[in-house]
């Protein structure tokens, strides 16, 4: 919370204050550098430890390129040029001599010569490598004048107690003086009233301010003009054409698209008018998060008018319903709009954005594994409502429950059971589970078995096998389809039959009035066959043995035998 602080309040000392210096740094920067040490000899312990000093940090923010180039011009914008010749390299006689006014000199040649990005100026101690320049060198960027270009330097020196820092190289600052007599002749305040060139706000020109408002209504007028006549051009293009959507579209990004394009336009515009660098870096910085602004803006009102359409289409269609997921899209997108915009906003105003995406790649992790089943749930949705395995007002079976489908949201599906009531399920679950589509049957099963009497007659079987497969056939509304009617075996108690046949209807009430109507008509040709229908029976068959004592001889003769042997 505090860091999202902090950011707004930078972000409004830029747009509001651009004189304000704000010096950011990365936590690299901050920190000094240590550099490696040979290991200690044996003996030396901790006083060796002692011993090795840390780089100090230069108070004037010199360590780094960036920050050399920037203390200088917020130093000489302020109008404090002897305090400014401690960032050009001079000896100490030179800084005394002629030091301030040479300074002036640059600093006049860096506001209106410079061609370069103070913004991309490398902010480490070591610089950036470039091709054709040393390795104790870093070339910012170049004067042009008159057309010809010429390279400005810095130069990587040691200080007594500053360390490492850089400065404006001597070899540039040999060539200022010339190059500051070619541009005191161009300069475009000098043709102007006194009053205009002398009063300063936040110690900028009066008449570059005033160039600076008045420019914002003419980059308007040009663009709301542009805009206008290419829109009535495409729109006569459209006249003979059924091209709504491109029209609508038109409708809703006209007014970022004026935006965006005013900016520009004010951009191209400012350029002629000489405004100092350090104001031009605060300008672009301004604008820049402007141009953000707007195309997000931009991206937000294509992402809106193709989920307005989206949505509007699969309501009038009766066979796409993803309006959820249009809207699931839709949300995600202007979502991922929002963090590329904001993340492009830190980075103008200079933020280190590799600990802020490192830090957004481990939160979505952390996320991830706090909201797994929120997350299972919301996929399974997006799963079903994609594949579109059911709609609602379907009739279906999961497991072993039966209802009718009343509400597909992306976290559960809402289920209105045979009993009336309303079961939820998980779309994280049902997307795993075996589920059936009841409604989407292009015909229904009819399937029957029948056992008649074992009294039956072969001749009475086949007559009436006959019979029955020629009632089927000739009813239209008996698909033609896997039709048998068969005597398919011999039971305990009857002859059984088998009829399976598809019933060409989609519609369950109808299917339930064809099967009564066939069962009936078949009962009535067994009626007529005098045919029954056989009934499950067993013969139990009941006799008395004999007792097992009658059958044995008696034990008294049994004894009297024993003896006589």
């Amino acid at each position: 919370m505090k860091a999202f602080r902090d950011v707004c309040m930078v972000m409004v000392l830029y747009a509001l204050f651009p004189g304000v210096q704000i010096r950011l740094y990365s936590k690299a920067q901050d920190q000094p550098a240590v550099h490696a040490q040979p290991p200690a000899a044996p003996g030396q312990g901790a006083a060796h430890t002692e011993a090795i000093a840390e780089e100090p940090n230069d108070p004037l923010g010199r360590s780094t390129p960036h920050g050399t180039v920037f203390g200088f011009l917020q130093t000489a914008q302020d109008g404090k040029y002897k305090e400014a010749t401690q960032y050009l390299q001079l000896s100490n006689n030179e800084r005394i001599s002629r030091g301030a006014e040479l300074a002036r000199k640059l600093h006049a040649l860096m506001d209106n010569a410079f061609m370069g990005r103070v913004g991309g100026i490398a902010q480490h101690r070591e610089g950036s490598i470039r091709p054709g320049v040393t390795q104790d060198h870093e070339q910012i960027g170049a004067f042009r004048i008159n057309g010809s270009e010429t390279p400005v330097d810095l130069v990587h020196v040691s200080e007594p107690g500053a360390g490492d820092i850089w400065l404006f190289s001597s070899e540039t600052l040999a060539r200022v003086p010339d190059l500051f007599d070619q541009i005191e002749s161009n300069k475009l305040g000098s043709r102007l009233p006194s009053f205009l060139s002398t009063n300063l706000i936040l110690n900028t020109p009066l008449w570059r301010w005033i160039a600076l408002v008045l420019l914002i209504p003419v980059a308007f007028g040009v663009t709301w003009v542009i805009v206008k006549v290419a829109d009535k051009g495409w729109r006569l293009r459209l006249q003979s054409r059924q091209y709504s959507a491109i029209q609508d579209a038109d409708d809703s990004l006209t007014r970022p698209t004026v935006l965006i394009l005013t900016v520009l336009v004010h951009r191209i515009a400012i350029r002629y008018f000489g405004v100092p660098l350090l104001f031009r870096l605060y300008y672009q910085r301004t604008t820049n998060i402007i141009l953000v602004a707007g195309i997000a803006w931009l991206a937000f009102q294509v992402v809106n008018r193709w989920g307005e359409r989206a949505r509007r289409k699969n309501l009038s269609s009766s066979k796409d319903r993803s309006g959820s997921i249009v809207l699931l899209g839709q949300r995600i997108l202007n979502v991922v709009i929002v963090i590329i915009a904001g993340l492009a906003m830190l980075s103008i105003l200079g933020f280190n954005l590799t600990t802020a995406i490192a830090g957004l790649g481990i939160g979505s992790i952390a996320l991830a594994f706090a909201a797994q089943k929120t997350l299972e749930n919301l996929l399974g949705g997006v799963a079903i409502i994609g594949d579109e395995v059911v709609r609602v007002g379907e009739v279906c079976r999961i497991a072993d429950r039966e209802g009718t489908v009343e509400g597909i949201s992306l976290r559960s599906t809402l289920i209105r059971t045979l009993q009336r009531t309303e079961l939820s399920v998980p779309n994280g679950q049902l997307a795993d589970m075996n589920f059936e589509n009841l409604s989407r049957r292009d015909k229904f099963l009819f399937e029957i078995r029948i056992g008649l009497r074992q009294e039956t007659s072969p001749a009475q079987l086949r007559s009436f096998l006959t019979d029955v497969r020629a009632l089927l056939l000739a009813d239209a509304r008996v698909g033609r389809d896997n039709f048998r009617v068969r005597f398919i075996g011999i039971g305990e108690s009857s002859f059984d039959l088998e009829i399976f046949c598809y019933i060409l209807t989609t519609n369950f009430a109808e299917f339930l009035a064809i099967r009564e109507d066939l069962l009936l008509r078949i009962l009535d040709l067994l009626a007529s066959k005098g045919i029954g229908l056989a009934v499950p029976a067993r013969t139990l068959h009941l006799t008395r043995d004999q007792r097992l004592d009658d059958r044995l001889p008696d034990q008294e003769n049994v004894n009297r035998q024993r003896k006589v042997a």
